[in-house]
This record gives structure tokens, C-alpha cells and sequence, in this order.
């Protein structure tokens, strides 16, 4: 339930004094300007306030406060990137030359000016109108209209409503170990009636020290700084010290989230996250949030007269629990999708081969965050090593570093690397990657295994986990052919007699063929065996058909496509059973550019030649 807080005095006190749109109060309104000079970042002037005046009035940028204006900076490069797409200039570098500069002056022209001040609230954008008109929320000349609706801002006399209720999440938490970027607090807003913005939040905190006799502190000894989020927009971050917080007469701590004009359009729901970064801390801290009193919430709607909402009390409330950091658990093992063997090929024009992937491996941390520091693998070869190697979480690289001449690889120093922390409750991703040089040795094959991870615990210790993961044997070529299944294989009894027992069955298994580095030979039928197996019995087929379109040699670089169709027939079945079937082995050769022809049966990398949905063979 909420209760929404307005007499009828305060309504006529804020009519006769702050009825007036608090944007358009602000608002100056110069004459058109000429821009003739590029500019980037690091560019100052009147040039850069003109510019970001421009782009303010566009709704593409936003001056944060207490920040000065007239230094192209980062948010500026942003807003002018945000103008070229808008206005299909290429590239959206964000680069202020000649095109986006003739666009800016035209756009100019056309406005007669701009404003030298954001009068839009969030989530709209100036346009200028025609005749002038002179909306509640905007200055006038201009129509706020809506970037993701194109609806006008509100302009009528209808005032909104706010209902308020606590949000799902985030839940009271009585163990929370991390320290970055948590979940404490959030409130659901759902606006009626009318387009309602809300103004300020007023929440207080009550921290108790749970090891020193539950006293009541100042929250700055839990919390080093707090961001305010609407969904995964950032409205405000407010670093945290002794005075953030306001004590009242009655020893409560509050702080207020004031200027934040945050849109929660008519029949829509939207919710405010509360996120915490904390201090290092000697004892637990359970910190309760709940809003401020009878003005928590402050939110304007219609002719911009304030309506305030108590979300104080117990229906309000959360707590939270701030554990000491303590001992993280970190876990290594294989990924669930390991990585394959495959063909790669070294360049016959001297090119080096880089980025194969040699293993994959998860990380999963109980009990807190674990940071790396280091991560120790070692690759070995039938022929040559690689010659650097690449750690990545995900897509983001880590740390690059040359092999030994043994094949060792260190991974050190990790800590501030992005991707190196492991979250409490989660598994991660990892992926070592090699470059081959150009001299690599034909049909070499390499494989790496990580053999030991050190880490780094919460409360600041190292730990060692000593197990090891394997990978499997990557296979490098001066020319060889790749293969990649075009739709899953099938099995299926095709043959039945007169008493119901199976006379027969047939495998599929369809796949692409790309040869790599020269020309590979017609694929025939017995350079492909095919297996039938009930879990203990297996029988090679001997009646095995390829076809292969095109039916000739596949150029280099060139892909074809090939059916493999295998028959086991009641002969050659041993019992009665559910039956699948795989490849096991696949014949090539392969003419190679440099002049050695290649010619392998290959048993590796056929792990997914198999099929899933078994045959009910009756004997």
C-alpha cells in the first residue's frame, strides 16, 4: 500500500510559487551559431560550449553536474558518435570534421538557435515547433517528444499518480561476502493517470556493527560509495564519507537522491536499484533500508506541482548482512562443451597460424570472490611449439606470454586484469589460445594442460589449487580439409520380415568439407568406417555409400557437401538391442600447394559423428 502525502495547502503554496517548469526556469536561447573549426578531444573553447550547448538541445548529452562546460571530453566524443548515426554519417567516430560540422550548422539553421541548457526530461529530446508552443516541461519553441515513443512529454493539467511497492529483488541477504557492485535495495514504481517523473528518493540506513555489541554506526564505516540504477542505467553515484549522511534529532541516518527527473511513463512499471561498493570491514554489518518519512519519494507530473510518497516502515524495509571476506573456495575443471580436434593449416606463403584454441576449462568460486593471480599450463607437440599463447575469460583477453622452450606458460600477475575476478556462486570460462609460427612442421600436433591456478581469497590470502585439466591434441597442417556436420545424425531400422524381427539398419550423417591449402581428393566409400554399437557389442559396416556434391576434386578453398549413408544388415548385427552408430574413421588426402601431398586416416575430432536417438533392433 502506499500513501501519497499532498494537502490541499501545499498544493496551493507550490501553485503560487514553484508551479513554474523547473527546465524552461533555467533556459537561455543564443542565436544560431556557424561552427568552421574541427574538433576532438581535448579540444577547448566557445567552439566545444556551442557544441555541447547543440548537443544538450538534441537530448544526446547530458553536462553532469558540478562539471564545467567547454573541454571535449569522453561524453562529448559519445553524444557526437550518437548525432553521426542519427544522421547516417560514416564512421561514427565521434570525430567533429567537415561532414558532421555541415550537418550541426544546417541542424542550426533550422533551429535558430539553441538552447545553452538540457530542458527535456530524461528519456526525451527538443524538437523545435511551429507555431512556438510552450509545453509544461519545455522551454518555449521547443516540443519535449519522447526518444523511445515519439509521444509529447505531458503538457495537461492531469496529474499522475505513483503506486510503490518494494521490489522482488533484491532479497535480505543474511551472507553476503562480496563487495562490489551489490544489490540492496529496490522499488517497483508503477505511474496511473498520467506520465509521472520521479524527483528525489529519501532513504535511510541503520547499520549495526554485529561485533561490537550491535552499536549503531555511521553507514560510511560499511559503505565506500552507492549508486542509484534504473535498470542498467546509472541515474546517480555518490562516493561515500564521514558526512554523506544526515543525522536527525532522533539519530537517523538518511541521504536524499535529489535531480534525478527519471520518466515512469502512464501504465508502466519501473524499478530503482540500489547498489552498495563497501569497505574492507572487521566485523559483520546488517545495514536496514527503508525510505525517509512521509516525503521518501518526491515526484512531479501535470503542471509540475510536487506529490510526495511515505515508503517509510516495515512494508518498506530491507536488510542486508555484511559478511567478513574470508576464505574463498576455488574450484577447477573441465568445460562442459571441451573443445574438439581439429585440422588447422599453416600458410604454404610463409603466414603464421594464430589464435587456435587449445583448451578450455571452468573456474567456479564458493563462499566469496576468488581473484587469479596465477594461471600455469604447460603445451606439448609431436612437432613444433607454439610461440605465444593467450589467456581469455570469455571474449576478453587477459594476458599473452611466449612458450618456454619445455612448454611451459606462466599467466601471472592477473590481479588487475579484466576477467580475472570470479564471482561468489558463479562458473567461468577460460580459453588458452596459440600462434603457430609460419615454420611449424607439417602434421605437428599440440595440446596444452593447465597444471596449477593460484588465487587470491577475499580477506586478501593465496591459495593453490593443484589439479589440472587436459586438453586434446589440436592437429597443423600445410594443407588439410575441415569438417563441419550440416544437421544431426540419424539411425533407423529399414527392414522388417514376416515375425516382426529387424532385417536391417541404416545410419546418416551429413556434413561440409572445405579443403585448405590444396586440392583434396573425391571423398569414396571406403575411406569412411562406420560403427554400430549397442553399448557392448560393435560391428563395423561393410556396406557404406558417400555421396559427395560436387561430384569431382574440391578445389582449395573450396567446400562441398557429403551424405554418408552406412547399412548393417541381420547378418551383421551381433544381438538384439538398441543400436547407434558413429564414424570412426574418415580417409583424405590432399594435394598440397607446397607439394607434399598429405594422406591421413583420421580417428581425432569425430567426437559429435555419432548418433543420439538409438535404433530397437530385433534379432
Amino acid at each position: 500500500m502506499t500513501k501519497k502525502i499532498l494537502s490541499a495547502v501545499v498544493a496551493i503554496a507550490l501553485a503560487l510559487s514553484v508551479v513554474a517548469p523547473v527546465a524552461a526556469s533555467a533556459q537561455t536561447t543564443t542565436a544560431a551559431y556557424t561552427f568552421s573549426t574541427d574538433l576532438t578531444v581535448g579540444s577547448t573553447g566557445a567552439d566545444v560550449v556551442a557544441l555541447q550547448s547543440f548537443l544538450v538541445a538534441k537530448g544526446l548529452l547530458t553536462i553532469p553536474a558540478g562539471v564545467a562546460e567547454g573541454y571535449f571530453g569522453s561524453l562529448t566524443q559519445a553524444a557526437v558518435s550518437a548525432y553521426q548515426a542519427m544522421k547516417g554519417i560514416t564512421p561514427t567516430a565521434g570525430y567533429f570534421g567537415p561532414i558532421t560540422r555541415a550537418a550541426v550548422n544546417a541542424d542550426e539553421a533550422a533551429m535558430g538557435g539553441v538552447s545553452t541548457t538540457s530542458a527535456c526530461p530524461a528519456g526525451y529530446t527538443c524538437t523545435p515547433t511551429n507555431p512556438v508552443t510552450t509545453p509544461v516541461t519545455c522551454p518555449a519553441g521547443y516540443t519535449c517528444t519522447s526518444t523511445t515513443t515519439g509521444a509529447p512529454a505531458p503538457s495537461g493539467t492531469t496529474e499522475g499518480i505513483l503506486n510503490i511497492t518494494l521490489a522482488a529483488t533484491p532479497a535480505s541477504n543474511a551472507s553476503i561476502r562480496q563487495q562490489n557492485n551489490v544489490p540492496v535495495y529496490g522499488l517497483q514504481f508503477q505511474a496511473q493517470q498520467a506520465d509521472v517523473y520521479i524527483q528525489t528518493v529519501d532513504l535511510q540506513f541503520n547499520v549495526v556493527n554485529n561485533g561490537n555489541g550491535g552499536a549503531t554506526e555511521n553507514p560510511s564505516t560499511l559503505i565506500n560509495s552507492m549508486t542509484l540504477w534504473d535498470g542498467s542505467t546509472a541515474l546517480q553515484t555518490v562516493p561515500v564519507t564521514t558526512s554523506t549522511f544526515v543525522r536527525d534529532q532522533n539519530q537517523v541516518y538518511h541521504y536524499q537522491f535529489s535531480g534525478l527527473n527519471d520518466l515512469v511513463q502512464d501504465n508502466t512499471t519501473k524499478t530503482l536499484t540500489l547498489t552498495f561498493n563497501t569497505n574492507s570491514i572487521d566485523n559483520s554489518r546488517t545495514v536496514t533500508i527503508q525510505g525517509y518519512g512521509s516525503s521518501s519519494i518526491r515526484a512531479t507530473s501535470g503542471q509540475n506541482i510536487s506529490s510526495f510518497y511515505d515508503v517509510s516502515g516495515s512494508a518498506y524495509a530491507l536488510s542486508q548482512t555484511f559478511l567478513q571476506p574470508g576464505q574463498s573456495t576455488l574450484t577447477l575443471s573441465a568445460a562442459s562443451n571441451p573443445l574438439r580436434s581439429q585440422n588447422y593449416r599453416v600458410n604454404e606463403l610463409g603466414d603464421s597460424l594464430q589464435g587456435v584454441p587449445l583448451l578450455t576449462f571452468n573456474l567456479q568460486s564458493q563462499s566469496g570472490d576468488s581473484t587469479l593471480l596465477t594461471v600455469n599450463a604447460t603445451t606439448t607437440a609431436s612437432g613444433t611449439l607454439p610461440t605465444t599463447e593467450y589467456l581469455y575469460q570469455g571474449s576478453t583477453l587477459l594476458q599473452s606470454k611466449s612458450v618456454g622452450t619445455n612448454g611451459s606458460v606462466s599467466f601471472n600477475n592477473l590481479t588487475n586484469a579484466a576477467g580475472s575476478v570470479v564471482p561468489e556462486g558463479t562458473i567461468q570460462t577460460y580459453t588458452i589460445k596459440a600462434d603457430f609460427a609460419a615454420s611449424t612442421h607439417n602434421a605437428t600436433f599440440a595440446s596444452t594442460t593447465v597444471t596449477s591456478v593460484v588465487y587470491q581469497t577475499p580477506n586478501g590470502d593465496s591459495a593453490v589449487l593443484s589439479n589440472s585439466v587436459a586438453g586434446v591434441n589440436q592437429y597443423v597442417y600445410t594443407s588439410a580439409p575441415s569438417f563441419t556436420l550440416t544437421s544431426t545424425p540419424t539411425i533407423q531400422i529399414t527392414g522388417t520380415n514376416q515375425n516382426g524381427s529387424s532385417t536391417a539398419m541404416t545410419a546418416s550423417f551429413a556434413f561440409n568439407v572445405t579443403a585448405n591449402g590444396g586440392t583434396l581428393a573425391i571423398p569414396q566409400n571406403s575411406d569412411f568406417t562406420v560403427v554400430f554399437t549397442d553399448g557392448t557389442h560393435f560391428a563395423t559396416s561393410t556396406s557404406v555409400n558417400v555421396v559427395t556434391i560436387p561430384n569431382n576434386a574440391i578445389a582449395d578453398g573450396s567446400t562441398a557437401s557429403v551424405t554418408v549413408t552406412a547399412q548393417l544388415p541381420y547378418s551383421g548385427v551381433p544381438a538384439s538391442g538398441l543400436y547407434n552408430a558413429y564414424i570412426a574413421a574418415i580417409h583424405w588426402s590432399i594435394a598440397g600447394n607446397d607439394g607434399i601431398t598429405n594422406s591421413i586416416s583420421q580417428t581425432y575430432g569425430l567426437d559429435d559423428y555419432k548418433t543420439s536417438a538409438a535404433a530397437n533392433f530385433i534379432k
